[in-house]
């Protein structure tokens, strides 16, 4: 990943075109969403290139065939079984060694219980995927001011409505806006889904949020009450983070697993926006002293945060795969 630590290193020549211009005028797919903490703006889009034809289901099928998710079975007794023609968890349900163990995952995959399959050694979070429907899945990044600190500047979302795949960004013009945005997630958005799905969200987007959301509200809705609000950032939905799953999987195969690493050796496409993501703050702070001069390198800001969104199904499909 290449590092820029001042704006002087990023070339921003080529945004002078757009100098004067109005950010409404720059995305005209926006309207001003309000409620009872203020007012923000939000950009939408309808990507018709993401297809909607995820993989999710197979996912059973892969735990089925994975015998080691059974108490007592390692790698060398799974392929002593495949030898034997044991090769799904059905099979080992005759023996009665292991007649337990596989009757609870097999009830754990018939009620769909996400929450005890994720806790057996050698399932992922991407494994339980089956346990949701794709309008479940929430894509989510964010851009802030700080990575441990301060407030959230942007927050995009992606999700599939009528196999289609939506892209709206939440955008705060000025540092006020944040607590009319987290006011709609935690009203508007949470409440519609059950599955986050980020690029390294576990670590960074997710904790951040719920940071958020004890600084205005002092209650977070991403975890239960009886929960410690500073030792859990979200209990209340399940985390495919792709980040971790494209280290566990295409391990040594890249030099980097950053996102737009990701991009252009994985995907195969590069993003015509090139903002680094540790830019972002710094040219905030400019369009918020001068927007009329620097309103380019907000347009610069969305566009990061769109293809972050953008991207996310993509990787989801290969890694599905």
């Amino acid at each position: 990943m290449d590092y820029f630590y001042n704006l002087e290193s990023f070339d921003i020549t080529h945004l002078e075109q757009y100098r004067g211009k109005k950010l409404e005028e720059l995305f005209p797919n926006h309207r001003n969403i309000k409620n009872e903490m203020g007012e923000f703006m939000e950009l939408f889009w309808e990507a018709d290139d993401i297809p909607s034809n995820l993989r999710i289901q197979d996912t059973k099928d892969s735990i089925l065939r994975n015998l080691k998710t059974v108490y007592y079975i390692g790698e060398h007794t799974e392929k002593h079984f495949f030898k034997r023609g044991v090769k799904t968890l059905h099979d080992l349900r005759i023996m009665k060694k292991y007649r337990h163990s596989t009757n609870q995952i097999l009830t754990y995959l018939k009620n769909k219980d996400y929450r005890n399959l994720v806790r057996n050694r050698y399932l992922y979070d991407i494994d339980v995927s089956f346990c949701f429907d794709l309008e479940d899945f929430l894509f989510l990044d964010i851009e802030t001011l700080g990575l441990y600190d301060g407030p959230m500047i942007l927050v995009g979302v992606g999700f599939f409505r009528d196999s289609k795949f939506k892209i709206h960004l939440f955008f705060a013009r000025n540092i006020e806006e944040e607590i009319a945005i987290c006011e709609h997630l935690k009203h508007e958005v949470l409440p519609d889904f059950k599955c986050f799905v980020t690029y390294n969200g576990k670590s960074f987007d997710i904790p951040f949020i719920g940071n958020r959301f004890l600084y205005f509200f002092e209650e977070n809705p991403m975890i239960s009450q009886e929960e410690s609000p500073y030792e859990m950032s979200n209990t209340k939905f399940h985390h495919i983070d792709l980040y971790h799953q494209c280290r566990r999987i295409y391990r040594g195969k890249f030099e980097s697993y950053s996102l737009t690493n990701m991009e252009e050796k994985l995907l195969k496409w590069n993003r015509k926006n090139e903002l680094p993501s540790n830019l972002v703050g710094v040219c905030y702070k400019k369009y918020l002293k001068n927007p009329e001069k620097y309103v380019g390198l907000i347009k610069e800001i969305i566009e990061h945060n769109y293809y972050d969104v953008y991207s996310m199904p993509l990787i989801l499909k290969k890694l599905l795969k």
